[in-house]
Parts: structure tokens; sequence; C-alpha cells
């Protein structure tokens, strides 16, 4: 059984990123703290953030993973609590999805668009379906299969996943169809340029 967490959050300043760990200052301490590759894409030396964390200890010692925001600790905490599904899997996961679409696919049972996340395979993916589809998430999403279909367009029509996902999350109205939000999507995305 778990207990309550030693370590829900620290706050500091950025101090360097090397790879996927950012060396976090706090006071006289510099924590190193894994992340998904968005944060640290996100992130830059000198800046003041507050990670809420998740410390695990194994044979290896203590690692401290990071994130900005509770969804997607909430997210990683329940993917790790998965059978053979391990800390760096849940990272790859989250750096490809956000936490809603996440939700989205387990509770929807998106084995297809799940084990097209990079390095999860179908067995993964059906394994993470079925042991997180009764689970329950704090997190609310509004999205539904033709807001995801509308990201994949948009990805197809070269747009990177991230800018994909934020024009489509700005112009979604859950009465659209797919072609409808690629559309509006393309609008917004045409007055960026």
């Amino acid at each position: 059984m778990r207990g309550e967490p030693l370590l829900v959050a620290v706050y500091g300043e950025v101090e360097g990123i090397k790879g996927n760990v950012v060396l976090l200052r706090v006071t006289d301490f510099v924590f190193q703290i894994h992340c998904d590759s968005k944060t640290v894409q996100s992130l830059k030396a000198g800046e003041r953030v507050r990670f809420h964390t998740h410390l695990e200890f194994n044979q290896d010692g203590f690692t401290l993973y990071g994130f900005l925001d509770e969804e997607k600790l909430e997210v990683f905490e329940k993917i790790t609590r998965v059978s053979k599904v391990g800390h760096r899997t849940a990272l790859k996961i989250l750096s490809s999805v956000e936490p809603d679409e996440f939700v989205y696919m387990i509770k929807s049972g998106d084995i297809e668009r799940l084990s097209q996340v990079p390095g999860i395979g179908r067995k993964t993916a059906e394994r993470l379906v079925s042991e997180l589809k009764d689970e329950e998430f704090s997190i609310t999403f509004t999205m539904n299969r033709e807001y995801l279909d509308a990201v994949e367009a948009l990805t197809v029509l070269g747009f990177s996943r991230s800018e994909a996902r934020d024009a489509v999350r700005r112009v979604f109205k859950p009465n659209m169809n797919a072609e409808q939000i690629v559309k509006e999507a393309l609008r917004l995305l045409s007055k960026k340029v």
C-alpha cells in the first residue's frame, strides 16, 4: 500500500538541462528532475518553476520525476502502476500526448491510436487500456474522435504535433466534425505564417 508522498513539489530556478533531466536549484541544493521531453523543451536556464513531483526509490537509489501540472503527474503515476510499464515508458507517453488525450484514448478503448505512440506497441496499449479503463481520473476533457482525427490530419499536412494540438484545441467545439475542425485550424495556422 502506498503512503503519503514525502515530496509533493519543488520550486526553484532551472540551473541547466541535460537530455530529459532538469537541474533545479532550490536554495543550496540542486535536484535532478526527470521530465517528459515537452516539459524540457518549454524550459530555459534561469527560469523559476514549480514541479509537482513523484519520488521513486528502487535498488539503484532515488529518482525524482517532475511535471509542471498536476494532471501530468496524475497520469504518470497511474501509467506506472500498470504491470510491465515503467517510468521511462510513462515519460515517452507524456512526451507524445497530452494527459487529456491519453485519458480519452484509455476511456474510449482506442488501442490503435495508443499503439502509435512511440515506444508503445499493441500489447502495451492493450494492457494500458485493460488496467486503466475503470480508473477514475480528475482530468476533464471535451475532445472526441473528431478532435483526434483533426490533430492527425494536420500532422499529415506537415504541422508538428504540438502546433496541430494547439490549433485544434483553440478552435474545437464538440459539435464539429473533423473536416470542420481542420478547416478552422488551418485558418488559424495560416494567420501565424
